[in-house]
């Protein structure tokens, strides 16, 4: 199985780092893991509506949304551990 994540923005922090490489570690044994960073837009604090969405649309663009596919949702129900 193939897994990709497509995140926005680099992680700054070495801890968050840390906690990245070990989960791959630990995924590598079941699948194959691949991270892809995509860098952010740069944007002002206060935003309208439209700007916030387009800024959105750009790094959309970049993730390639297209070749995106999602698998279905689990609808079974979850029980209960009493």
């Amino acid at each position: 199985m193939n897994i990709t994540i497509i995140a926005v923005g680099r992680l700054k922090e070495k801890y968050l780092k840390l906690g990245v490489q070990e989960y791959s570690k630990r995924l590598s044994r079941y699948c194959k893991l691949n991270i892809i960073e995509v860098s952010d837009e740069k944007a002002p604090e206060n935003l309208s509506e439209a700007e916030v969405k387009a800024i959105k649309d750009k790094e959309g663009e970049k993730m390639g949304f297209e070749e995106c596919i999602l698998p279905k949702r689990n609808r079974s129900k979850v029980g209960t551990s009493r």
